[in-house]
């Protein structure tokens, strides 16, 4: 039995600046019709900043939506006109932490929320990289902890980091950055 939903008709509920909410009538494998209430989304990015002692480059925000203050990898969404994922993370990471990364390298890209939204999430590793100052838009109030790649680590795995792109992108990059030390590790034996 093939799974796809066939879309019927669509209806904009809500077209806001960061979201936009329609509803849509589909076809379901059975022949049957529901309706989906989906959350559009630009798609977004998460950049998992590191220095060459292996600590990490977080950011501390309020969050509005569980109001409280979140401890996140510096991210934000892709809305410049014509910028790929790739330029998107450089320049988050240049705003949010002041951190220029000479390259990035891909992680993959997570789902935020398959249920009910189509925002993508693509994680990047920056590994070199050079503190500079950081720039943030006029409602944008960060501040910029260093914290310890094993810390960070534990951290996910006891559930004190919550944020789950900066959960999937710390556990990513700790298994990436582990394999590369393993294969300098076995060059130079």
């Amino acid at each position: 039995m093939e799974l796809k939903e066939t879309k019927l008709s669509s209806e904009t509920v809500y077209d806001g600046k960061i979201i936009k909410v329609q509803k849509d009538t589909v076809e379901l494998p059975n022949g049957k019709e529901a309706v989906r209430e989906v959350v559009r989304h630009s798609g977004g990015v998460c950049v998992c900043a590191v220095d060459g002692a292996l600590n990490l480059f977080f950011v501390r925000q309020y969050r509005y939506p569980f109001a409280e203050e979140m401890l996140e990898l510096p991210a934000g969404k892709l809305d410049v006109e014509g910028e790929d994922a790739y330029d998107g993370a450089l320049r988050e990471l240049r705003e949010e932490t002041g951190i220029h990364a000479a390259d990035l390298m891909p992680l993959g890209e997570i789902y935020s929320s398959v249920g009910f939204c189509d925002e993508a999430i693509h994680l990047y590793l920056a590994v070199n990289i050079e503190q500079g100052t950081q720039c943030l838009d006029e409602d944008e109030f960060i501040s910029v902890e260093k914290i310890p790649l094993g810390r960070a680590v534990e951290m996910c795995l006891k559930g004190e980091l919550r944020d789950a792109k900066t959960v999937a992108c710390v556990l990513k990059a700790y298994i990436i950055l582990e394999q590369l030390q393993r294969g300098a590790e076995q060059e130079n034996a």
